[in-house]
């Protein structure tokens, strides 16, 4: 529509411009007119273009914002299950660290949490969602300031510190476990019990694997952002 009137206000200058009807004050006046005409409908067409764009933008964010929640609901449960097993790690191996010298470890106690000597936690998330909208350009779209940052702290500072206090743990529970299996003779049984009361496996845990408040607080710190970003998101779209 725009284009038609920029044509035919064209095409009425050139016209004007050329007839010897009118003198030279009403061709510039009729020229002016048009001249106005044109401005005003590519002002308008810019402005309906730039609406038009705005609009699919801010339709992108929503579904984003709407995919994102659905992402951070599931993250939380699995960080609470996280949280939980690192909370019961910290009580496991504080009884190691503590076994007064000359005693062994309590058979029952240590066969009802041997799980937690060999098995790993850590938090996988949902990072696709999130990965492919920055990638494309377009975590500027989000239009309220304090919900865009949240999402980026979160998953560019807190998910990382989170990550990498984990994976240090990891580590030196992969160090736990080798000492533990290249000292133990026909595990479970045989000398397991007097190995796992040893003092460098009560260093280890006294030093490392109990001393998981780090990454306690890390979990913590993380639930609590994502629980703040689902607020923020259920406040901008009501339902």
């Amino acid at each position: 529509m725009a284009e038609l009137e920029v044509a035919k206000s064209t095409k009425k200058i050139y016209d004007t411009a050329q007839s010897k009807e009118h003198n030279a004050f009403h061709k510039l006046k009729e020229i002016g007119m048009e001249i106005a005409i044109i401005i005003f409908a590519v002002s308008v067409s810019i402005a309906f273009h730039n609406w038009s764009e705005e609009r699919h933008e801010q339709k992108e964010v929503k579904h984003f914002l709407l995919g994102i929640k659905k992402d951070l609901r599931s993250d939380i449960a699995e960080m609470q299950g996280d949280l939980e097993a690192y909370k019961n790690q910290k009580k496991f191996f504080g009884y190691i660290a503590k076994i007064p010298n000359g005693q062994v470890a309590d058979k029952d106690s240590i066969h009802l949490n041997r799980d937690f000597l060999f098995n790993f936690t850590g938090f996988n998330g949902n990072q696709g969602r999130y990965q492919g909208f920055k990638s494309s350009g377009k975590i500027g779209f989000i239009e309220n300031e304090e919900l865009q940052n949240d999402i980026l702290d979160f998953y560019e500072e807190d998910v990382p510190l989170l990550i990498t206090s984990t994976d240090f743990y990891k580590a030196q529970k992969l160090k736990y476990a080798d000492f533990l299996f290249d000292h133990v003779q026909n595990y479970p049984d045989g000398n397991f019990l007097k190995m796992i009361s040893s003092d460098p496996i009560k260093n280890r845990s006294k030093v490392y694997l109990s001393a998981v408040d780090q990454i306690i607080g890390n979990y913590t710190m993380c639930i609590k952002q994502m629980e703040k970003i689902i607020t923020k998101i259920d406040h901008e779209y009501k339902h």
